[in-house]
């Protein structure tokens, strides 16, 4: 069986991509066609963060998204004093997912959870409630939990927050837009009986309507995504059991295998 090619619609998180270093160990060739671009907001963070009062008394930061780290590692740590840098990177931080828990652990952050443990909001926010139940007779007493954001999210983790009395402030730390060239870039690296991975259905639409006349293999990276493919008429061959690259890569070789048996 010759190399599969995997073209990964995503952006290449810098400076290392977790999904790239595991996928060429595991013998594919993933390819990345990213389909929106990131711009930096951090100044609305750096005022806060640069506040003494507010630092200190702030417990526990909320990160669902690699942007958002990608943020605060080339946009935001870097501006702080040392005082500041360190006292930021001792807050107890809550994310989505293992690889953006890695990317924190790699910014120097000390006290992270969720992670392996959240593999979404639902469950992170979850995951919170039950950890400040333990520490607080009252959840309103809680401060708020500091929110980094995206400009589109969704808002699951504010939420259910809000449902057991725990008020939240968050703070956008980027936007998107989508490229304008996507078809033709994704046309450039794909060819037939690719695996292509959608991790999200942001600026998907005309590449969407190409595959529906090509032999390809479709994986989602969750069920949100694969439920938004069906809603377009495309089926995906596998679903990721989690959002990262170990269980996308079990299943795109199960699937394999099943496939040649």
């Amino acid at each position: 069986m010759g190399i599969s090619r995997v073209v990964l619609l995503k952006n290449k998180t810098t400076p290392i991509d977790p999904y790239e270093a595991d996928f060429k160990q595991e013998d594919f060739d993933p390819v990345f066609v990213p389909l929106i671009q990131h711009q930096h907001l951090p100044a609305e963070c750096l005022s806060l963060l640069r506040d003494e009062k507010y630092l200190s008394q702030l417990q526990i930061i909320v990160i669902s998204s690699q942007r958002t780290v990608e943020c605060l590692n080339e946009s935001i740590i870097p501006r702080l004093t040392d005082k500041e840098r360190n006292e930021l990177l001792r807050k107890v931080v809550y994310t989505v997912g293992p690889a953006t828990a890695n990317f924190l652990k790699r910014c120097g952050f000390q006290n992270i959870k969720g992670g392996k443990d959240a593999g979404n909001g639902s469950v992170l926010a979850d995951l919170i409630i039950s950890d400040l139940r333990t520490q607080f007779i009252e959840l309103s007493q809680v401060s708020k939990p500091l929110l980094l954001v995206g400009e589109t999210r969704r808002d699951i983790v504010p939420k259910k927050l809000a449902s057991v009395g725990i008020d939240s402030q968050e703070v956008v730390t980027y936007i998107t837009k989508e490229n304008n060239d996507n078809l033709v870039r994704f046309q450039s690296v794909f060819i037939p009986r690719s695996w292509v991975v959608f991790f999200s259905p942001q600026g998907t639409e005309e590449i969407i309507e190409f595959l529906k006349q090509e032999k390809v293999n479709i994986a989602s990276i969750g069920p949100t995504t694969n439920e938004f493919l069906k809603s377009h008429n495309i089926r995906s061959q596998v679903v990721s059991s989690k959002p990262e690259p170990k269980a996308l890569i079990k299943a795109l070789k199960l699937f394999e295998e099943t496939s040649q048996a």
